[in-house]
């Protein structure tokens, strides 16, 4: 019967955490569609509060029984106690606040500003109420308290009543003309679109190739002992520098900043994956990690993993179409960390290149741990070959315009093979391993300084060429690696969950050569491109273009144009 009155307890603590977390998915999540037709307040408060009242009334009554098994003396508890009750309150409640602030620290970047200042505030009440109530629970001059525990109680009622203030107004940050016409057919990611109207003169090509997941230090240290010409020819004829990335630095959300010069909270990208409860209602792009959310509602959610193509902000090679250009693109919608570990290859179907990259040994070998490296190695490079593919079809052409390449086994490759490269920052890689496996990457490396070579070939002196990596690669920590162990998980030695930094290298006529620029942004990929190309830069751009990178007399001859805003995918351009 005791447990049972902990339950009891336990539960109410649950509705009051579930109804916490439910604020805390509408301040995640705004805009007028959590209202329209009921939206959120008529799916997620109650389902979401139901669940998480459920897990609470189970995990925390038997945690604290496991807590009191040895205890000396039996635990006398009536059904309604208000010790109890902000007890369970305050365990419970922690667990989700704490959720909240690190949806404040790793998706900043989904947020406009005044979302995240609503955010923060509401944390800041929940976490003022929630210390009151951690205090009545601890000190013991509080602790049996009547007029404390009602205090901590009705603190955190008004907390929780004041955190959703001002949510169904407009989103902070409105940038779209939603009543221009419909543009002309657009590019989706993988085609091409032909010009709608006749090239602008001053207007030039630019070719943009992105690495996910390229090491600047890496690139600089093996162009340092003369195994990269292609990176030597940036280098010492163009400009370079580093770019920090967005968080939360998932590939759609990096590539859609990349590629929009909009940071995610405008181009709409905003997690790898998107949620819809019960079917319906609005998309849930950003839930509060570490509370079970898929879990806990797995049989009422349908998911969507986000793609680049998802953006409500139009590309660059969008872009050059709607500013009668040629825009062609390949390889941004395909998330290899997505689709997850590469399946397994049948005998004989590795490509004859995936000799050039592994040991012939690395082949032999018929463990399925080994074999299950080899099909990431196939993988990977075949999907860079697909990508590959359409840039050779477009190379030689002319006319002004803006064609965007990603190529994403890199960072699959660095996530999987990151251990051997580097031994030493490891400690459990063996001697045999390291002569398997070490040597993978750095051949990739040099696998996609063939195409970065060839790629400089071909734009010849007229063309820009952009070489970019929306992030960088670092090594997996010591407790997510012992997680993965535990749990079963995916066991990845290279990760960018901090969002290392990424690199920009540009090439073409008019750029400083052997400048090093400094630091960007990825944001500040596209506004550059823009004006490399003679094409305007949208004032409502996030960001800036990176002028050092350009000749002074190029600055000074050529002016940079401003448009108001290029509005959505589905509007055009507007000046003013």
């Amino acid at each position: 019967m005791t447990f049972l009155k902990m339950v009891v307890h336990a539960a109410l603590a649950g509705i009051y955490g579930g109804l916490v977390a439910a604020v805390l998915l509408l301040l995640d999540n705004p805009g007028p569609d959590a209202f329209r037709g009921g939206g959120w307040l008529a799916t997620a408060l109650p389902v979401v509060a139901l669940l998480y009242a459920v897990a609470a009334a189970v995990v925390w009554p038997l945690l604290y029984s496991t807590m009191r098994f040895f205890a000396s003396h039996p635990l006398h508890l009536p059904w309604l106690s208000l010790r109890y009750l902000v007890a369970f309150h305050v365990v419970n409640t922690a667990v989700i606040l704490a959720a909240g602030w690190l949806t404040l620290s790793g998706y900043r970047s989904a947020f406009a500003p005044r979302d995240a200042e609503r955010l923060t505030d509401a944390c800041l009440r929940l976490s003022v109420a929630w210390a009151w109530g951690a205090a009545v629970s601890v000190l013991p001059g509080l602790r049996h308290r009547a007029w404390a525990q009602g205090w901590a109680g009705a603190l955190a009622l008004t907390a929780l009543l004041a955190a959703p203030g001002g949510l169904a107004g407009r989103s902070g940050d409105t940038v779209v003309d939603r009543a221009l016409p419909p543009a002309p057919d657009s590019l989706v990611d993988g085609g091409r679109t032909t010009p709608a109207g006749p090239s602008a003169a001053a207007a030039r090509r630019v070719l943009l190739l992105n690495f996910d997941g390229a090491d600047l230090d890496t690139v600089l240290t093996m162009h340092a002992q003369g195994k990269l010409p292609g990176f030597a020819r940036l280098i010492q004829e163009g400009a370079y520098g580093r770019l920090s990335s967005v968080l939360p630095c998932d590939a759609p959300v990096t590539r859609a900043t990349l590629v929009t010069g909009a940071m995610p909270h405008r181009h709409g990208v905003r997690s790898a994956q998107a949620r819809r409860l019960l079917g319906g209602g609005p998309w849930i792009a950003v839930v509060p990690p570490g509370i079970g959310f898929d879990l806990l509602l797995s049989p009422f959610v349908t998911k969507h993993s986000a793609d680049v193509s998802d953006r409500t902000a139009p590309a660059l090679w969008e872009i050059a179409v709607r500013t009668d250009g040629i825009g062609e693109a390949a390889g941004w919608d395909v998330d290899l960390d997505a689709a997850g570990p590469a399946p397994p290859l049948s005998k004989g179907q590795a490509p004859d290149w995936v000799g050039d990259l592994l040991d012939p040994d690395a082949l032999r070998l018929k463990e399925a741990a080994a074999r299950a490296l080899v099909s990431e190695v196939a993988r990977s490079g075949a999907t860079d070959a697909a990508v590959l593919g359409a840039l050779r079809g477009v190379e030689g052409e002319t006319g002004h315009g803006i064609a965007a390449f990603s190529f994403p086994g890199l960072d699959r490759l660095a996530h999987v093979f990151l251990r051997y490269a580097r031994p030493g920052d490891f400690g459990n890689v063996s001697g045999r391993e390291i002569d398997l496996y070490g040597p993978v990457l750095e051949r990739y490396y040099r696998r996609i300084d063939g195409i970065i070579g060839k790629a400089l070939q071909s734009a010849g002196n007229e063309g820009f060429v952009f070489v970019t990596a929306t992030h960088g690669i670092e090594i997996a920590s010591i407790p997510r690696r012992l997680r993965a162990e535990l749990t079963g998980g995916e066991r990845l030695s290279g990760v960018h969950d901090r969002a290392p930094e990424g690199f920009l290298f540009v090439h073409g006529p008019d750029v400083m050569r052997g400048r090093v620029f400094g630091r960007g942004s990825i944001v500040d990929v596209a506004p550059t491109a823009l004006y490399a190309s003679g094409l305007p830069v949208a004032r409502d751009s996030d960001g800036s273009i990176l002028a050092g990178i350009f000749s002074e007399s190029f600055t000074s001859s050529h002016p940079v144009t401003v448009i108001r805003t290029y509005g959505e995918r589905t509007g055009p351009p507007t000046d003013g």
